[in-house]
């Protein structure tokens, strides 16, 4: 069977095939899971399949409704400002932390990447341009020692950029470009204050982003 899974590490292979599934719109925001059905198509029981949707349940991506079912969670618009808010306040403490640590090495690597997401905005290429993006920021993330503060932002992450695929808004993703090179600038002089601000007060700031918001999630 096509879908058939390995059986090692079982419950992470359900949790990333179901992800998969949300990405390629497949389970549609607003939709109920058929446990059955994709339990039959794996070939698999059923307990693999709960224990990844408590671990999508827990990242916010489903609902799990007793005795009713599984719905796909919508993402709205208050969902949206709350993760600006949550993401823009955690990086924005870890940048300020980490901005004497960081090396040059580092600081070229962030370079390196915001010249390769320009070329990916010129080319339309959204799917390696959100990866990009993550190991943008992941570059300065990763120096913290604060393994629960970078934990906790990924899954928002995913759950804004990765499900469901949205509009592509090149402008949008230019001026998110400019912000990199400012913090760039910032970490060159080891102004973690200067960072900190412009995530939080720029680049993850929901008022400030909230024109693009609206056009990249089709928010009415």
């Amino acid at each position: 069977m096509a879908d058939s899974l390995n059986y090692s590490s079982l419950g992470r292979q359900v949790y990333l095939y179901l992800r998969k599934q949300m990405n390629q719109g497949i389970l549609t925001p607003g939709s109920s899971v058929n446990m059955g059905e994709i339990a039959r198509n794996l070939g698999i029981s059923k307990t693999p399949l709960r224990d990844a949707l408590i671990h999508l349940e827990c990242e916010g991506f489903v609902t799990i409704l007793p005795r009713k079912g599984v719905l796909v969670n919508q993402l709205s618009l208050d969902d949206v400002r709350q993760a600006y808010e949550t993401v823009g306040l955690i990086e924005a403490h870890i940048i300020q932390e980490v901005a004497e640590k960081i090396s040059e090495e580092q600081i070229q690597l962030l370079c390196k990447i915001n010249e390769k997401m320009n070329r990916e905005i010129l080319a339309g290429d959204f799917s390696n341009l959100f990866e990009s993006n993550l190991n943008f920021h992941n570059t300065y993330l990763e120096i913290s020692d604060n393994s629960l503060m970078k934990s906790f932002i990924l899954p928002i992450k995913h759950r804004l950029y990765d499900f469901p695929k949205h509009n592509f808004i090149a402008d949008w993703e230019l001026r998110n470009g400019e912000d990199h090179e400012q913090l760039i600038e910032c970490l060159r002089k080891r102004d973690g204050k200067g960072a900190a601000r412009i995530l939080k007060d720029v680049h993850w700031s929901f008022e400030k982003q909230k024109e693009f918001i609206y056009r990249f999630y089709s928010f009415r």
